[in-house]
């Protein structure tokens, strides 16, 4: 009975931590105006956001994962920069803290038409 109490205890306060985590990120879409190797800025309408990006930072669409492999293959590091462009539509994911914005995940919605 002991030990049935206590891991409901660590379940509910596992539980809590995950709900405090989850309401600290929110998410926002819009065009990227610019992005540098360390942070990304957006149109959300007739709003601008900049965020920083770091190496925790997760950036996905298609199309990511083939073009990380062939920099891997010739001893590169993808950046900010490689897996984004301006005029892309993306979702990202984000905390605030001190006022600064920190992107935690970075999702491509729509690629910048480029004409090749």
């Amino acid at each position: 009975m002991r030990h049935a109490w206590f891991v409901g205890v660590v379940l509910l306060a596992m539980t809590v931590a995950t709900a405090a985590t989850a309401e600290k990120s929110k998410m926002t879409q819009g065009k990227v105006t610019a992005v540098t190797a360390d942070s990304i800025t957006i149109s959300t309408g007739a709003e601008s956001m900049t965020f920083a990006a770091d190496a925790e930072t997760t950036v996905k669409g298609k199309g990511l994962g083939t073009k990380a492999n062939e920099k891997a293959a010739k001893g590169e590091k993808m950046t900010l920069t490689d897996s984004l462009a301006v005029n892309d539509v993306v979702s990202i994911t984000y905390t605030e803290a001190d006022g600064k914005l920190h992107a935690s995940t970075i999702k491509i919605v729509q690629k910048a038409f480029s004409a090749k």
